[in-house]
């Protein structure tokens, strides 16, 4: 598991394995939430209050950027021969 990080008083990030998302844990131990940064998506595991959601997914944002995956390569048309 990577080093935590604070997000506030009730809330840390961190992930348990290095390429996987990044879990939203209270201070006692619950995982609140996971962050998937490649995609920007948040699923919230518990009931959150409203502004405290917000404040959590904007910290997530700045530290957490989403990752710009290549857009796939475009398919070629398949010519009748």
């Amino acid at each position: 598991m990577e080093d935590r990080k604070v997000i506030n008083d009730a809330f840390y990030a961190c992930r348990h394995r290095s390429e996987g998302p990044v879990a939203v844990m209270s201070t006692t131990q619950y995982v609140m939430a996971e962050y998937d940064d490649k995609t920007g998506d948040i699923r919230w595991q518990r009931v959150v209050n409203a502004s405290q959601r917000e404040s959590v997914y904007n910290w997530l944002r700045q530290h957490f950027p989403v990752k710009n995956q290549p857009a796939p390569a475009p398919r070629r048309k398949a010519t009748a021969a």
